[in-house]
């Protein structure tokens, strides 16, 4: 029953993406200042991504994930480690917007910010995977 929710959440939040994508465009919505064409597209690509892999991992079979407590403490190290890392560079874009304004507009600065966290993340995990 657990697995069929969690299905039924995916595709649906899929949809639900598609959907406000379509009409946004169909609106005009996020078309303005937007360099890569509009937020109506990026909805849509989503939702469709989202779909995908939805297909694939209910066509392929999910394993079950085996997680012991080792993982567990690691994955939680990791989390406190990138937290860290947010503020100090929270702080540290603080300082240097100070000294010299930052021109770099918002959808880059937020893309860029996430996916440094993502690859902070990543690595803290491995590193401490290995050592512990």
């Amino acid at each position: 029953m657990k697995e069929k929710t969690g299905i039924i959440l995916r595709y649906g939040f899929a949809a639900a993406l598609i959907i406000i994508g379509l009409l946004f465009n169909h609106y005009g919505f996020g078309t303005e200042d937007f360099v890569f064409g509009s937020v109506g597209n990026y909805l849509v690509y989503i939702g469709f991504i989202i779909l995908l892999i939805s297909l694939v991992r209910q066509i392929s079979g999910k394993k079950k994930k085996k997680t012991d407590e080792r993982m567990e403490f690691v994955a939680a190290k990791a989390s406190r480690i990138t937290m860290v890392f947010i503020i100090i560079g929270a702080f540290a874009v603080m300082i240097l917007d100070g000294i010299q304004k930052i021109t770099m507009p918002y959808y880059q600065f937020a893309s860029l910010s996430v996916c440094a966290i993502i690859l902070v993340y990543m690595i803290s995990y491995y590193v401490l995977l290995r050592r512990y």
